[in-house]
């Protein structure tokens, strides 16, 4: 089956044909650091923000279950090397899915994607987008690729990007679940982990999935 053609772009203002995990919103707007920007959609009124950065306790640290939903696992993820040239362990974030979506040669995934930090060194949180094949989500993805990671936003002295588009166009017919994964994530260039190991989130923007 396709991408939710019902669902367009989040034209609906929900999630429908899609999974999430996580702290997961369809919004119209979402403010970066300190309200330094703010980002409508591509194009449409809707576009998914996965983790929320807003939902802390007093310390800055992620509540125990922010806005009634448990922050997903992300332990399977890790960069190496990472924006340091070791490795960084995935902690906790969001999820969104979509199964069973088919790619012909030929064709491309497109999406418009951006980033935003709201902590700060050693964590470095990172965006990744992945894609399994036959939906076997609990086997090594089929292909992947990192979006973002905060400490190379952090070393630009850049709290967010701005829009990106990505396509991803499979060589071999592709059929199977596509992830796209906002994790905090702890550098192992850092011996101890951070405060609570669990700090404030960053915030994966996700507009103009479509197949072509």
């Amino acid at each position: 089956m396709p991408l939710p053609q019902q669902n367009e772009h989040f034209e609906n203002g929900d999630f429908q044909g899609y999974r999430t995990y996580g702290i997961c919103q369809v919004a119209k707007c979402f403010t970066a650091f300190h309200e330094i920007h703010t980002f409508s959609p591509v194009s449409g009124s809707y576009f998914a923000v996965l983790d929320d950065p807003r939902s802390i306790d007093g310390d800055g640290a992620r509540t125990a279950e922010a806005a009634g939903y448990p922050p997903a696992d992300t332990g399977a993820w890790r960069i190496t090397p990472d924006a340091d040239g070791r490795t960084t362990l995935g902690k906790d974030g969001a999820i969104l899915e979509c199964r069973s979506v088919r790619i012909t040669p030929g064709q491309a995934l497109w999406f418009h994607w951006a980033f935003l930090r709201f902590d700060w060194s050693p964590a470095n949180d990172f965006a990744v987008f992945a894609a399994y094949a036959d939906d076997k989500v609990d086997q090594p993805s089929t292909y992947q690729a990192i979006l973002a990671q905060s400490l190379e936003l952090e070393r630009q002295n850049r709290w967010y990007t701005d829009w990106q588009a990505f396509s991803w166009r499979p060589q071999t017919p592709f059929s199977g679940t596509l992830r796209w994964i906002a994790s905090n994530g702890i550098s192992t260039s850092i011996p101890l982990p951070r405060p609570g190991a669990d700090a404030r989130p960053s915030a994966l923007l996700l507009d103009c999935i479509t197949i072509e």
